[in-house]
């Protein structure tokens, strides 16, 4: 049985992917803009994540070349489509409901501005932030001044300069551990994950009850691969026994390639505290995952979860890997690859928003780096690593089962 909270392996069939498919669908409509559903989905969901008109442009061009684009065009389409970057409409009440609600899950972590993005996003709620940040100042003050108001400062330490040609220049990968406590083996939650340095967008994350198998590891990264047909040039990893695969694949793929003599060459290792991705696991222990950590501590403490127990382990995964996962997911769609990166003087990256400046690099001095890669060679690199044989669940197909037949019984 497959993990309920995984994508089902589709890559293992092989299935074309093609970016372009998309567009031949859309060109192959005979209705005018005015019918066109999802013009006014793309329109809603650009609006929802704050982009100026200059980024959603560019990605309307891409996504829908069959029609003309301008500034004017533009506004002209999003009155016709009755979408608004601000609803006066919605009460304050409106607002409130929906950031008690995720005052009481994880979103009690969150500063304004995050919690803005999300409650565009997650409420259709298309409110301002000063909105947000009002309401947030009513019901929890003083959680909201421990994350920091408006104007507060805090003191940093100076950074270290680091440039980047373009998105899919160099993937940073590595696996994150606090969620399992001492000596990483308390509870059974695992992350593991990729970040784009030049445009700092999280391109895939995995939680799964441990990130230590370099074949499961391997198996996450060829997925990802899957998808997109495109390999960075260059990755940046721990030289660890759980990233061998995944090098051994990269290397693999990159042979096919001639900007380089050795393949070897393009995996660039490191410790963890060298990774850009380990500053994004600082966002997301602040941000999100303090409020998991306190609620498994509370589950151990009260004698609810017994961490030598097998069966308490596997109840623990069951439950909370999903979670996790979904929660997980959102933060990054919602949160961190839709936010404003503002200028900081002490790198020489861009500032924007993750996913434009990962769409679009030319916008701001930047090149794709990425490399094409084909079915063939993926799957020759499936086959000769070993993966297929990875399993797609953490808990065997009878326990999982049984866990879901109790669920229903209980429901029922």
């Amino acid at each position: 049985m497959h993990c309920v909270h995984r994508k089902d392996p589709k890559w293992r069939e092989y299935r074309d992917c093609s970016p372009g498919l998309f567009s031949k669908m859309a060109d192959s409509r005979v209705s005018s803009w005015k019918e066109d559903n999802l013009l006014k989905g793309a329109l809603q969901k650009y609006v929802k994540q704050g982009l100026k008109r200059e980024e959603a442009i560019d990605f309307l061009r891409r996504d829908f070349p069959q029609y003309a684009w301008s500034i004017r065009t533009l506004d002209r389409r999003l009155r016709h489509f009755e979408v608004y970057y601000r609803d006066d409409t919605v009460s304050v009440e409106d607002v409130k409901e929906a950031v008690k609600k995720e005052l009481e899950g994880p979103g009690k972590l969150l500063g304004y501005r995050s919690m803005h993005k999300k409650i565009r996003q997650k409420y259709d709620l298309l409110v301002t932030r000063d909105q947000v940040y009002d309401v947030m100042s009513d019901l929890d003050p003083d959680g909201l001044a421990a994350r920091g108001g408006v104007g507060a400062k805090k003191a940093r330490r100076k950074k270290g300069n680091f440039s980047s040609k373009g998105p899919n220049w160099v993937h940073s990968l590595d696996g994150h551990d606090k969620l399992m406590g001492f000596q990483n083996s308390t509870f059974p939650i695992a992350i593991y994950g990729c970040l784009d340095t030049a445009s700092r967008k999280l391109l895939w994350l995995r939680v799964w009850n441990k990130n230590c198998d370099p074949q499961l590891i391997g198996c996450w990264y060829l997925e990802h691969i899957m998808e997109t047909k495109v390999i960075p040039a260059m990755i940046r990893i721990d030289k660890g026994t759980e990233t061998g695969t995944m090098a051994t694949i990269h290397a693999f793929l990159r042979r096919h390639h001639t900007d380089v003599v050795d393949p070897a060459d393009t995996i660039l290792y490191g410790p963890s505290t060298s990774n850009q991705i380990e500053r994004w696991w600082k966002e997301l222990h602040e941000r999100m995952e303090k409020f998991f950590k306190s609620q498994l501590r509370w589950l151990k403490d009260q004698g609810h979860y017994d961490p030598h127990d097998d069966i308490d382990r596997k109840l623990l995964s069951f439950i909370m890997v999903p979670v996790v996962q979904r929660e997980l997911d959102t933060f990054k769609e919602m949160v961190w690859n839709s936010h404003r990166i503002r200028a900081q003087k002490d790198t020489v990256l861009p500032d924007g928003v993750p996913n434009h400046i990962y769409s679009f690099p030319q916008k701001y001095g930047l090149e794709e780096c990425g490399l094409q890669v084909t079915d063939d060679q993926l799957k020759e690199a499936a086959v000769q690593s070993g993966i297929l044989t990875v399993d797609d669940d953490f808990l065997a197909p009878e326990f999982r089962a049984e866990c879901e037949r109790i669920i229903d019984t209980d429901r029922g």
